[in-house]
């Protein structure tokens, strides 16, 4: 890879938007007050939560596989949030919690920055091009506005997207003499750090967006093969780097409930981009934001926002027709295609994908690809003010088209405001709303909705985002004016741009107190009622920050067996609302019931221990079948356990028990002795997985346990006569391969790139490039 052309241009831009981010976040990131970024819900209900258990468990030297808080037990690395394994998470195990949190974001939405500006740097831009797609990237609707959930993985995901794509443009763009390894290791490190950072969804999306641009490019390309081998070694090789997480984590969905993808094609329909959101580029506000009036769109705010300027779409337009077509690369199809993805089940394309396109079946929130969408756009903004920059010479319709369509939208937010203080259903603001509201997809109750005061309010503050947009437009077209003469103008269009997206950052980014989610009632209750018993809350993954037990709780990747007996216990999906007595076998002691302020707790005394030794069976292999005998009252779990398996040995029917009790215990593993006359089966009333196995400690006289399902959720091992010291333990063997696979790896990694380094200086760096494929 070549050197920086100027790197002081480098160090200076890096400054900047280390300036901007501490702007952005420093009130935050500088408070000792425990305050922090997002609205709270899904970082109070998820990762707040999953921060806390899992980094709290990692200082303790515990790298934690298994989750025991939640739906009585689940696999706790493998569904890729807990990002354990992502080196950027380092703040969680030095700082306080709110403090990290705070840290983490404001981290990645620097980084994001940087990485984009490498990207553009790449393609030859002028330093003020790439610092400004940079900032661009940076304040984005479809990236800056997860902040308002909390989405830490979305956060962290997208921060790679631009060096994958870098190292695309750097195996395509440099000449097959100059052709440099350097771009396979970079694109390695990129797609292995987007694994660890959690969100699975941002990868497939990036890998689909990085396949298309690829095909593009390829046509064009000499040396196919040579260039088609490093693309798939870019992939295969970050693939590699991370298998202790892919390996794991496609071990873990393997037992969830999305195991065989989402449920129907209506699943996987929600959270596709509504056409009418486009409108977000020119207004991010014209369908709400987070202030005095709610965001009334379809589906969520934050996931549904393609602003990135005005200035900046102006200029994206400008890049796409008068930029120059070997920097633009392919820029305005990928922005077509992507847009057309991102549109999801509001196209007919997206039924296709579906049916027949592997991946697009196992996600919801097509909309999700407005962040790819988004960086070709900014691409073409950079490239456009680049040419201002570069050339001058503005073509002299520009500033007159740009004027009119200020107009336009000025013309177009007056008659919005007349419309909707207009009396009647009739009026052109009535008519819009109604065309919008679909119940399922809009937050907001349809009663107010509908009501005559709210279309008022909507109306004046859509009127209102659209003004600003035609006040920005009438601008530029004097910008745009004064371009044709001096290129010094581009400046001015430049500083207005990363004015405009930075105020839309900072009044899109709010803030919540840390202490209103740790519930002390709640808290201070269990710390006074000790016991290894569980409960049933209603504040979803609360028992994770409590160190309690919960039966229930909040989590895509859930195990199937275990949302299937609820289910049935329920007779519904999704929701637990009632107690039900086979909670009993689940240890289920106190269900917290909210009232109005206030919350009632109801006890249930009657419940089973974590270790039973039970001496009768019935084999029965068939799940309705097994649920159909635990409904039936004459079942007792204390008695006699379901198994799907002829157990070895069998249990015999004897007086005498026997005892059994726990030696240790930790989140992955129990250690446990008994004492058994006869043979019996122990039921574990914890979760069941394939991951969980059990081995012989010294002095056992069984050599060979075997973990099973019981009662189709729990676990059941069948002990022989005599003493017996097991440790049973949560070790999938997809993580035992996986951890190979990524230490050889990384080995090889470092060893290569050593090797690559070394090499480069004595031989072309072609010679080592095709050298090093050879291998």
């Amino acid at each position: 890879m070549k050197h920086f052309s100027s790197r002081a241009s480098f160090l200076i831009a890096v400054a900047v938007l280390l300036v901007l981010t501490i702007a952005m976040f420093g009130d935050v990131l500088f408070t000792s007050k425990p305050i922090v970024l997002s609205e709270g819900s899904d970082l109070s209900t998820l990762f707040i939560p999953l921060r806390h258990f899992g980094f709290s468990e990692l200082r303790q030297r515990n790298l934690a596989l298994w989750n025991p808080h939640i739906y009585s037990g689940m696999p706790f690395l493998g569904p890729f949030q807990s990002a354990l394994l992502y080196p950027l998470n380092f703040p969680y195990l030095v700082l306080s919690l709110p403090k990290a949190i705070n840290l983490d974001i404001a981290m990645h939405i620097f980084l994001v920055g940087v990485f984009m500006y490498l990207w553009a740097w790449h393609r030859k831009l002028h330093p003020l091009a790439c610092l400004l797609s940079a900032i661009l990237v940076m304040f984005c609707g479809a990236h800056f506005g997860h902040i308002l959930a909390g989405h830490l993985t979305i956060l962290s995901s997208a921060v790679w997207a631009p060096l994958i794509f870098l190292s695309i443009d750097g195996l395509f763009k440099e000449s097959p003499q100059k052709r440099s390894l350097g771009w396979v290791f970079l694109g390695m490190f990129a797609v292995s750090m987007q694994i660890f950072a959690g969100y699975p969804q941002y990868v497939f999306c990036t890998a689909v967006a990085a396949t298309v641009y690829s095909a593009f490019c390829i046509v064009k390309a000499k040396q196919r093969g040579t260039i088609a081998l490093g693309l798939v070694s870019i992939f295969a090789g970050g693939i590699a780097l991370s298998a202790v997480q892919l390996f794991t984590g496609i071990h873990a969905i393997g037992e969830s409930v999305r195991s065989t993808g989402l449920p129907n094609y209506g699943f996987s329909a929600l959270f596709s981009f509504p056409p009418e959101n486009l409108i977000t580029l020119l207004a991010p506000s014209f369908l709400g934001n987070i202030g005095s009036i709610p965001y009334w769109g379809r589906w969520y705010l934050w996931e549904m926002s393609l602003f990135v300027g005005v200035t900046g779409f102006i200029l994206a337009i400008y890049g796409a027709i008068y930029g120059d077509r070997n920097i633009r690369r392919f820029s305005i199809p990928m922005v077509i295609i992507l847009t057309l993805l991102a549109f999801g089940a509001y196209t007919p394309l997206f039924k296709i994908l579906y049916k027949w396109v592997p991946g697009f079946s196992k996600f919801r929130g097509s909309s999700r690809f407005l962040f790819q969408v988004s960086l070709f756009l900014i691409m073409l903004a950079g490239i456009g003010i680049d040419r201002i920059i570069r050339c001058g010479n503005v073509n002299r319709k520009t500033p007159l088209v740009i004027l009119i369509a200020g107009i336009l939208i000025g013309v177009a937010a007056v008659y919005i405001r007349h419309s909707a203080s207009a009396a009647g259903p009739a009026g052109l603001w009535q008519q819009i709303m109604r065309a919008i509201y679909v119940d399922s997809e809009v937050s907001v109750p349809e009663k107010t909705y509908m009501s005559a005061d709210f279309i008022r309010k909507t109306g004046f503050f859509a009127s209102k985002s659209l003004m600003f947009s035609a006040g920005t437009f009438l601008l530029l077209s004097a910008f745009f004016f004064l371009a044709r003469f001096s290129n010094k103008a581009a400046y001015a269009i430049a500083l207005l741009a990363i004015v405009e997206i930075f105020v839309f950052a900072r009044t899109s980014r709010p803030t919540f107190d840390f202490t209103t989610t740790q519930l002390p009632g709640l808290k201070s209750f269990i710390a006074k009622h000790p016991g290894d018993y569980r409960v049933l809350l209603h504040n979803s993954n609360s028992a994770m920050s409590m160190g309690a037990y919960d039966i229930w709780g909040y989590d895509p990747c859930r195990l199937g067996r275990y949302a299937q007996f609820i289910t049935f216990t329920q007779r519904r999906e999704f929701e637990l609302s009632r107690y039900h007595r086979l909670y009993a076998m689940l240890r289920c002691r106190y269900v917290f019931v909210p009232v109005g302020n206030k919350i009632r707790v109801r006890e249930f005394k009657n419940i089973m221990p974590r270790l039973q030794l039970i001496q009768d069976y019935a084999l029965i292999p068939n799940r309705n079948q097994i649920f159909r005998t635990m409904e039936d009252t004459a079942f007792d779990p204390r008695q006699k356990v379901i198994l799907e398996t002829p157990p070895n040995p069998k249990p015999v029917k004897s007086e005498q028990k026997g005892t059994v009790k726990i030696l240790d215990s930790s989140t992955d593993h129990l250690t446990i002795e008994a004492h058994l006359p006869n043979p019996a089966i122990l039921l574990i009333t914890d979760a069941y997985s394939k991951g969980w196995r059990a081995r012989a400690l010294p002095g056992s006289t069984q050599k060979q346990y075997d973990v099973m399902p019981a009662n189709y959720i729990l676990r059941a091992i069948p002990l022989s006569k005599g003493y017996h010291r097991i440790r049973v333990e949560y070790l999938p063997l997809a993580f035992q391969v996986g951890k190979w696979i990524s230490i050889v790896s990384v080995i090889i990694y470092v060893g290569s790139l050593g090797w690559y380094w070394k090499t480069a200086k004595r031989l072309s760096p072609n010679v080592v490039f095709h050298s090093w494929l050879a291998l």
